[in-house]
């Protein structure tokens, strides 16, 4: 049958009663709302939104259905792109491959962790922030020909380290606040401390937005405050709101002048004057399978609560992050290319004018940036993965930008209309869309996946014959008094790359030894942590203290569930060079008997290692408790022992992995299972091949992190599911050997590298 074929006839003659069927693809359809209206089902009936609104509305306003760019509707179709997640030297290739897969704007979070490292003095101290990767990646993407989404924050949840937020803030939360949870309030102090970053942000920003820039250039051309506000709960909705207005009103003190956007917080919607007036609160859905229901639901909200703004969606599914223990993105149901393809056309269907899908960029949380939880791998099941590598969601991709350059202003500004249908195939719906001019767009589509769709839709005095592969989606466009129309996405063919055998890299092993303890060590005064001086990373720390043999040692550490069922950090405790096993645990303290006789009242050295599994990405009370960094105390008989730390496995990783010579290899048998033991490897890249990409294969036991070249790839943990690490090529040597080292702390399974070997991947090339 020709997917293309469409006939002409009276449904009578034919001999096909129609009636209104409940397969139509309505608000009606996934609210189950019988009072819904067509007003809640076309935004286009709103009135148009006043000029005054924008601060220069020749360049850049919105209506109730679209964007419009210097007069002209323009369809935003955008992609993420973390660049704090991609080396520098590698942001051009993944902008190259951006825009050729038809994308018209990037979207960016800017963490204020990664820029703002250390603790400024004051709020008016901008000494310790650099932005210098945040101007580059602005500049690169103008030059690239592409608009602009930005979102500072100042929370930015991301999978990243403490939503975004620098360690030291929580330095600087007052000893009495308004509510118990001071981040993402509207306490007077954390406001001026917000007030600090944005005003940093805005001063590189607003040179680079498209109201600075000439006609015809490109810019940024929205900028989000705040993020996912709905998730906050712990604040009363007054105080939210005031929360927004001063973000907003910072903004526009700092020089943002295109319009201000939010996601998922009502607290900004339909605010008739003041700062909040005009700001568009985003739709954000990750469906999977369930796109109709899932998204169609939230669609529906939006559509009623948020009247006269167009829709736009801050995060449409472009893939799923990983956590510890889940399937890799690849592996995880429901996250398919052909999920893009159903849910793009669906929010279509319900009229968007913008969409920005996470992640089209894939990327590494590389060093300790990792939130609680979350691998090293950032890939996302990206269109574009985590080396640079295109796949088949890029190729829809393509397809669907195609489609929505030639068409997308057009579907916005179209009506979804009410139209009685009989489909062959009854997991096949249909909408209709209807331009002014009576062009008509069929969106034809199905939610069942196990099986092909073939049959025909009989509607309006038209067969339309399709054909839809498991959960597919399509729609047929036919112009006003046409005979025949067109189906789309129409994809391009597989690209098809000469991609010759891989040779096989050896991983020569160097050896193995056991950690040198630390030669200097310093004292903490009572009730402080590493923090207190100015110590902000997640890496291992040792801890040194004295206690009674045979005494019980109390230690306190970040309890499990402290946030989506996270793990503890872990405490390891060794006396006399061996382990000491835990005696028992609680969620917030674990305890551990000193080997000895109590009687001997003799105090005997103890030695402890410290794993902080990272900050979780959300806030609240629970999390804001355990933001400092060490065990909360360590106690024998209810005192507070004296301890002494050193942070030093960061250093030591990033040193034997950087060059010169490797340490003395001390043997591993002196300890039966050492606190720390560290593998070297090293290995030669394949001659100037500048077409594979590297990835460290490792099957180990223990937890710890991976060192490539003086650079820290990340954490590896033995509970996984991660075993391969991408190794980004502009950190590989090709004059010399590259030189790996790896850190394993014992678990359950000990500490011990199994395997390691360097696998080559064929890298594809700019389509």
């Amino acid at each position: 049958m020709d997917m293309a074929k469409i006939t002409w006839l009276s449904l009578a003659f034919c001999g096909w009663t129609v009636v209104a069927s409940a397969q139509n693809m309505t608000d009606l359809a996934v609210m189950n709302d019988k009072s819904a209206d067509r007003q809640v089902l076309n935004i286009g009936t709103n009135p148009p939104i006043a000029d005054t609104v924008f601060l220069h509305p020749d360049r850049i306003r919105y209506d109730h259905r679209c964007f419009q760019i210097e007069g002209k509707d323009v369809f935003i179709f955008s992609g993420s792109f973390h660049y704090f997640r991609v080396p520098r030297p590698l942001w051009a290739d993944r902008f190259r491959k951006l825009k050729a897969a038809g994308f018209n704007c990037v979207e960016t979070y800017v963490p204020w962790n990664w820029h703002e490292r250390n603790m400024p003095r004051s709020v008016q101290d901008d000494s310790q922030i650099d932005l210098g990767d945040l101007e580059a990646f602005l500049q690169m993407a103008e030059d690239f020909g592409l608009y602009v989404i930005l979102r500072p924050g100042p929370y930015i949840c991301a999978e990243w380290s403490g939503g975004g937020f620098p360690q030291w803030l929580m330095r600087k939360k007052p000893e009495e606040t308004a509510y118990k949870v001071w981040l993402q309030s509207d306490d007077p102090e954390f406001m001026r401390w917000n007030e600090h970053w944005y005003r940093a942000v805005c001063r590189v920003a607003a040179p680079y937005q498209l109201t600075e820039k000439p006609v015809g250039g490109k810019g940024i051309i929205l900028f989000q405050v705040e993020n996912e506000f709905n998730r906050v709960n712990w604040f009363p909705k007054e105080a939210k709101r005031g929360y927004l207005e001063q973000l907003a009103g910072i903004a526009r003190k700092y020089g943002i002048e295109v319009p201000v956007i939010t996601c998922w917080t009502d607290e900004s919607r339909n605010m008739g004057e003041g700062v909040l007036n005009g700001v568009v609160d985003m739709v954000n859905s990750y469906p999977r399978w369930q796109v109709e229901k899932n998204f169609g639901r939230l669609v529906n909200l939006q559509m009623k609560t948020q009247p006269g703004k167009p829709l736009v969606s801050g995060e449409l599914q472009g893939g799923w992050c990983c956590e510890l223990g889940w399937p890799l993105s690849w592996e995880q149901d429901g996250l398919p290319p052909v999920q893009t393809q159903n849910l793009t056309l669906y929010a279509l269907e319900r009229g968007f004018g913008a969409l920005n899908f996470y992640m089209v960029v894939g990327g590494t949380n590389f060093d300790d940036w990792a939130a609680r939880q979350q691998i090293t791998s950032y890939d996302y099941a990206a269109a574009i993965g985590e080396g640079g590598m295109t796949n088949e969601r890029y190729r829809r991709f393509r397809g669907l930008s195609a489609f929505i350059r030639e068409h997308g202003t057009r579907i916005a500004r179209a009506d979804l209309d009410y139209v009685p249908y009989t489909s062959t195939d009854t997991d096949v719906k249909l909408a209709v869309r209807t331009t002014p001019d009576g062009d008509r767009y069929f969106f034809i589509r199905t939610e069942e996946r196990s099986r092909q769709h073939f049959g025909t839709i009989y509607t309006q005095g038209l067969a339309l014959d399709f054909a839809l592969e498991p959960f597919g989606a399509m729609v047929y466009y036919l112009p006003s008094g046409a005979g025949k129309g067109t189906w789309y996405p129409r994809l391009p063919e597989p690209q098809v790359c000469d991609m010759r055998p891989l040779p096989s890299v050896e991983l020569k092993q160097e050896g193995m030894m056991e950690d040198p303890l630390p030669v200097e060590w310093t004292r903490l005064r009572d009730g402080e942590t590493v923090d207190n001086d100015g110590i902000y990373g997640r890496h291992f720390i040792y801890y040194r203290t004295s206690a009674y043999r045979g005494c019980m040692l109390e230690v306190g550490r970040v309890g499990k569930s402290v946030m989506n069922r996270s793990a503890a950090d872990t405490v390891l405790v060794a006396v006399d060079g061996k382990l000491v096993p835990i005696d028992r645990e609680t969620p917030e303290k674990a305890y551990y008997r000193i080997p000895g006789d109590s009687a001997s009242r003799q105090k005997t050295d103890v030695l402890l290692l410290f794993e902080n599994r990272g900050l979780h990405h959300h806030t609240n009370a629970a999390v804001e408790a355990h933001w400092k960094i060490g065990p909360a105390f360590v106690r024998s008989r209810g005192e507070d022992l004296p301890l002494r730390y050193a942070y030093t496995e960061k250093a030591c990783g990033e040193r034997w992995s950087a060059g010169g010579d490797w340490p003395h290899l001390i043997s591993v048998s002196q300890s039966e299972n050492p606190l720390l033991k560290w593998h070297f490897y090293s290995f030669e890249t394949v001659g100037d091949r500048d077409d594979v990409l590297y990835f460290l294969r490792l099957e180990h036991a223990g937890n710890g992190f991976v060192y490539v070249n003086g650079h820290c790839i990340g954490r590896c943990y033995q509970e996984g599911p991660q075993r391969e690490y991408y190794i980004p090529e502009c950190w590989l040597h090709q004059d010399r050997p590259n030189r790996v080292a790896v850190s394993l702390r014992p678990c359950s399974q000990g500490n011990a590298v199994e395997s390691a070997l360097i696998i080559l991947k064929n890298r594809t090339p700019d389509r």
